[in-house]
């Protein structure tokens, strides 16, 4: 798609093909924030109030601020932005330790998929793109890390609901 000011034809600094991904990958953050709302309210449910609120504000501040990267970083460089689809998740799980261990598989999902971005851009020679990919690459290490260090937290704490939640905090 091509974007015109009067009859002047305006270059897209976006491939299709990385346009196409970076919208999918919207979809994978605003999913991320659906999945972390989940686990909120079934902590909340539980009681777990220490658990639900970083699970709340970890999807408010973090997910949904990834997501708003990628539609400016598309706008930006006359791409189309396009909203898909956002599976349903769920709000059951076993215990805390299965919510942590899939808090921790999902950050890993989302880094494999900024990763195969960064390496369309890299083979395209999207150089527009790396600086913006090069800071979620950044950031998908303090995710993974975020939520390891609160497992490893829970299971030094001896996996004591009441006391590792009481001192459970967000780093927003």
């Amino acid at each position: 798609m091509s974007l015109y000011i009067g009859d002047i034809k305006m270059v897209n600094l976006i491939s299709p093909e990385l346009n196409d991904l970076m919208n999918k990958q919207i979809v994978e953050e605003l999913r991320s924030a659906y999945i972390y709302l989940g686990m909120a309210a079934w902590a909340e449910e539980q009681g777990l109030k220490g658990l639900a609120a970083f699970m709340k504000i970890h999807a408010e501040s973090e997910e949904y601020i990834h997501a708003q990267k990628f539609v400016n970083y598309i706008i930006e460089t006359g791409g189309k932005v396009e909203y898909g689809t956002i599976e349903k998740v769920t709000t059951n799980y076993q215990n805390v330790e299965t919510v942590l261990k899939e808090a921790i598989k999902h950050e890993e999902h989302i880094t494999s998929k900024i990763k195969a971005l960064m390496d369309l851009a890299t083979d395209r020679k999207e150089y527009y793109a790396l600086d913006l990919l090069n800071w979620f690459i950044q950031e998908q290490i303090e995710e993974e890390n975020l939520f390891t260090d609160l497992y490893t937290s829970f299971e030094l704490s001896g996996k004591n609901l009441g006391v590792w939640d009481h001192y459970v905090k967000h780093p927003d």
